[in-house]
């Protein structure tokens, strides 16, 4: 019965991740902080010119699905990726794409 619901649990975080790949901005997102370390939501903003809350939402999700971290520097919080396994999962999407 664990390994049943191991497996569940991990087939929802993957439901989880690919509904958060579901949009061309998050993706976007994840590339620029993968190039950038970390950034700003008000950099990424003028970045994608996309409104404050439309990024904030899209933050939002990329965290959920755990793609992404954030930490508080005083008034400005400041988001970076949670590992690199999504830009290499995203990079071979792109290269089977290709083929």
């Amino acid at each position: 019965m664990k390994k049943l619901n191991d497996q569940i649990i991990r087939i929802t975080r993957v439901i989880r991740i690919t509904r958060a790949l579901n949009h061309p901005i998050r993706i976007q997102i994840l590339y620029y902080l993968n190039d950038h370390q970390k950034s700003s939501v008000n950099n990424l903003v003028k970045q994608f010119d996309v409104s404050q809350p439309a990024i904030s939402r899209h933050l939002r999700i990329l965290e959920e699905a755990k793609l992404v971290k954030s930490e508080r520097v005083k008034q400005e919080k400041y988001y970076s990726l949670a590992d690199n396994h999504i830009i290499k999962i995203l990079d071979v999407l792109r290269q089977h794409v290709k083929e």
